[in-house]
């Protein structure tokens, strides 16, 4: 497994001043965060995938910064706007393809599953046809408020819809949400295609790896045993840490426990 990182880390950083950054810090691999309308242009995709190719950076996902409103664009009886949203994430989906990107994050719904699963997976079929559109995977994040941060719900989906749900697994989400983060990545299981990597402790919401109590080499585990074939791309906020040298020593943790 490869470690990367998302450049959402840099954040409020522009994502093209921050690829050679990613680079010097030893990593080859990352997640680009569209902060806004204007990142989704086509003359700005191809100028940052030449910023990457020249920097020998890959682009492994994309995350939309209209996550936020997902819930009232995608899971929603009002046609029209469930229309509209697909015609600006096939932008997303645009990007990614031009990116080389296989992963588009998906933060979703606020609970509907929860309360009711079968409208929940019929709001999801212009996802589905989305991704098979653009041959790229556009996985369902555990974001805390959401319902797939419930083990038994992404457990549930999977049942019920087997390969054409994804997931993208992210450790402080699960545990912010009062979610077990090893039941839940269990839960998961081969579904898992984007993987966030970070930690906590009693005090603290997000972490850098190895700074917190999270067990890595578990979820690592956990990840190995579901065939999981993606990056762990560090994701954590700029406040989250003090100098740029704590990312690189927190790549240098994982990675010394995958070599073991």
């Amino acid at each position: 497994m490869e470690i990367g990182l998302s450049l959402a880390s840099f954040y409020p950083q522009h994502p093209e001043k921050t690829v050679e950054l990613a680079k010097e810090l030893g990593f080859d691999i990352c997640e680009l965060f569209i902060n806004t309308f204007s990142e989704l242009d086509s003359d700005y995709i191809k100028e940052f995938g030449r910023k990457c190719r020249k920097a020998g950076l890959r682009v492994y996902s994309v995350h939309p910064f209209t996550s936020a409103i997902e819930n009232y664009m995608f899971f929603s009886i009002y046609d029209r706007r469930v229309s509209d949203a697909c015609k600006l994430y096939a932008k997303y989906c645009e990007a990614a393809e031009y990116l080389g990107a296989e992963v588009i994050n998906m933060h979703g719904d606020r609970g509907l599953a929860v309360s009711d699963i079968d409208q929940y997976i019929e709001c999801l079929k212009p996802i589905y046809e989305l991704s098979q559109t653009y041959g790229v995977c556009i996985a369902h994040e555990n974001v805390f408020f959401n319902s797939i941060n419930h083990p038994d719900i992404a457990h549930k989906l999977v049942e019920l819809l087997g390969d054409k749900i994804k997931f993208t697994f992210d450790i402080k989400q699960a545990h912010k949400g009062g979610s077990d983060p090893y039941e839940l990545c269990n839960a998961m299981g081969k579904n898992i295609v984007n993987f966030h990597i970070n930690d906590f402790d009693d005090q603290h919401i997000c972490m850098l790896p190895g700074e917190g109590k999270a067990d890595h080499k578990k979820i690592f585990g956990i990840l190995k045993d579901n065939g999981y074939k993606g990056p762990a791309l560090i994701e954590v906020y700029s406040n989250n840490y003090t100098s740029y040298d704590q990312i690189r020593k927190s790549a240098e943790y994982l990675r010394k426990i995958l070599s073991e």
